[in-house]
């Protein structure tokens, strides 16, 4: 499957962004921590503000082990239930359907403690935050806004191998050809996503402040995000998003027998993990 497919997928599973299957529990069990870290790594917050965050990110956390987990559970089961005879195009746009779903629960439950905690933001902060977003000259993006054609080809398609051998096993050398041949990098597109990402950026401090307005305008961002793009990204992403699902299906449609096997085992060690922190015992049903 295409790097974008498996990260929608794991997006959903807890709050944090990225769950490494063989650590689960351990990523799930100091999301609180690695929140905290994420936000201080713009801001300093004092011990009043770290205090709030933690309790409520395990009232979160509490919520989302009752309510949320058995659908992942649920949803782990379908997904494994499609691919063992291998997926199609449609199992894979319900799987990027469903993961959205599950995401938004957790950001409309989350939207009115987040607005409650940003709230407590001083101007200070607010422009330590800004500051600190202007500084971040080493994540991947503005990376490979510096790299020409083929280094970005390369980079992309590095990620991707190492991405699929972590679930699949090592590519076979027909394989990597395969997915080298599928995979297309635009340069331009990559600087379209740092000026979105940029427009988002500045949209969220402005937003912080204006303390008046700010409940609202985070329940509407959480709702309408597409609101805080720039028109060339909504003009693209509905064409990225569907060669991504394209690149998916091809994948897929070349997986090894040992590849699949090794997919769904650790499919079943993630359903085991999640229904382990959730506590669920026997079957788990639909509500």
């Amino acid at each position: 499957m295409s790097i974008t497919f498996y990260k929608n997928i794991t997006l959903t599973l807890a709050i944090v962004f990225f769950v490494s299957c063989s650590m689960t529990k351990i990523s799930y069990y100091y999301a609180g921590f690695l929140a905290l870290n994420w936000f201080e790594s713009y801001v300093d917050i004092n011990e009043t503000q770290r205090l709030d965050f933690k309790k409520k990110v395990e009232k979160i956390l509490v919520w989302h082990r009752k309510s949320e987990l058995p659908k992942v559970v649920l949803f782990l089961e379908d997904i494994k239930f499609r691919y063992k005879g291998g997926l199609k195009k449609e199992d894979i746009n319900w799987i990027s359907y469903q993961s959205e779903i599950l995401w938004y629960r957790i950001l409309n439950h989350i939207e009115a403690d987040l607005a409650a905690f940003l709230l407590t933001i001083s101007d200070t902060q607010i422009l330590q935050a800004k500051e600190a977003m202007l500084e971040k000259e080493d994540d991947w993006l503005i990376k490979q806004s510096k790299m020409t054609s083929d280094e970005l080809h390369h980079h992309a398609l590095n990620r991707l191998y190492e991405f699929l051998e972590d679930w699949m096993g090592n590519l076979e050398v027909h394989q990597k050809k395969k997915i080298a041949a599928w995979v297309k990098t635009d340069p331009n597109w990559v600087l379209i996503k740092l000026r979105n990402r940029e427009k988002s950026q500045n949209d969220l401090i402005d937003m912080l402040k204006y303390k008046d307005s700010l409940k609202d305008n985070i329940y509407s961002w959480i709702r309408y995000p597409n609101s805080h793009w720039t028109q060339e990204y909504k003009n693209n992403i509905k064409d990225k998003k569907n060669k991504s699902k394209e690149i998916a299906f091809k994948i897929d449609s070349n997986t090894l027998p040992r590849q699949r096997k090794r997919v769904l085992i650790k499919l079943n060690e993630l359903i085991e993990d999640f229904r382990d922190i959730a506590g669920i015992d026997g079957q788990v049903f639909n509500e």
